[in-house]
């Protein structure tokens, strides 16, 4: 199978090494378990004229092939560009029409974390199912409506073409991509050589609420500080209105036309930031977190958890405790 890796200006230098270690590990454990010299992927890295790209980190990558003398590719892999991805988009249009016109002609395509933004520029997915980096969720689903975004997920495949979450949910991909090209066992093989685990599904654990502040409203900024200094308070919407001298109906307008929330769910946000934190950096139980949040039932606060996060309290404990000092953090 033909494999093209793609480069270019601001790339993720981690999303092309990553790419090459993962299939040429395939490529070893495949030769080695069937006894053979021919490799089961054929590796080419290419960058839209063949010159070398400087990348995220000041490191350089030097391709063997330009877009217009790289081999026909049975898929075609488009790298992650971090922070750098709003910046380079309007500098790739020949790389979109070059996407489009091998797609059309029936090579699949991956992307690997924020790499989705590049397809979905060169409007091939709209329509589709597709995922990116948690952190830039927002940004992609104003820009790209048409695109069925599912930022919960770490992996998703619709009709040949695949993307990848944060950076290290692309391990999940290019196993994937293992395990369907190659065999589930060669997969699991190459998994365990890379120590990537593979199985992660979401990823909500990682994703960290957005608290909108720049938004030149200033009555509702005040009610987001007091929200946070009183959050371990029974708030209630109807006194926080009164107390803020707005009426409710009001403040829920304006608070959600500045934060892209209402209050309650901005408030939930809050307490699940702050419940985070602490089983992060604490070894408090959780119904003591749950009452230093704000909350008195235990048990709805730890659905909730479960639902907005995607792990059980002490699954996320387990995952990302790190047991600092609360004072470390401040």
């Amino acid at each position: 199978m033909k494999m093209a890796i793609l480069m270019s200006d601001g790339c993720a230098s981690i999303s092309v090494s990553a790419a090459l270690e993962a299939f040429n590990m395939a490529n070893a454990l495949y030769c080695h378990s069937r006894q053979l010299d021919e490799p089961l992927f054929e590796l080419f890295t290419a960058s839209p004229d063949g010159n070398a790209v400087p990348c995220t980190g000041g490191l350089q990558l030097v391709p063997q092939y330009s877009l217009a003398d790289l081999p026909p590719a049975d898929l075609v892999m488009v790298p992650g560009y971090m922070f750098n991805v709003l910046r380079v988009l309007p500098t790739l249009d020949n790389l979109y029409d070059w996407l489009r016109r091998v797609h059309a002609q029936g090579s699949a395509l991956a992307s690997l974390c924020t790499g989705a933004f590049i397809n979905a520029e060169a409007g091939l997915l709209d329509g589709r199912q597709a995922t990116t980096h948690w952190a830039f969720a927002g940004q992609f689903a104003r820009r790209y409506p048409k695109v069925q975004l599912h930022a919960e997920r770490t992996l998703t495949e619709d009709g040949h073409v695949y993307c990848s979450g944060g950076a290290n949910s692309g391990g999940d991909l290019l196993l994937h991509l293992i395990r369907k090209y190659g065999s589930p066992q060669l997969a699991a093989d190459c998994g365990k050589h890379l120590l990537i685990d593979g199985t992660q599904q979401t990823q909500l654990p990682y994703a960290s609420a957005s608290f909108k502040k720049q938004h030149g409203d200033g009555d509702i900024l005040n009610v987001q500080l007091w929200l946070e200094r009183h959050l371990h308070e029974s708030i209630v919407i109807e006194q926080l209105a009164e107390q803020f001298n707005i009426g409710q109906r009001h403040l829920i307008r304006r608070f959600k036309d500045a934060t892209g929330h209402t209050p309650i769910h901005y408030l939930q946000n809050l307490r699940l930031e702050r419940a985070r934190l602490l089983l992060e950096s604490s070894d408090s139980a959780f119904d003591q977190i749950t009452l230093q949040v704000g909350y008195d039932d235990h048990n709805s606060f730890r659905r909730l958890f479960k639902q907005r996060v995607g792990l059980t309290p002490s699954e996320y404990r387990k995952k990302f405790q790190c047991l600092m000092p609360l004072g470390a953090l401040q």
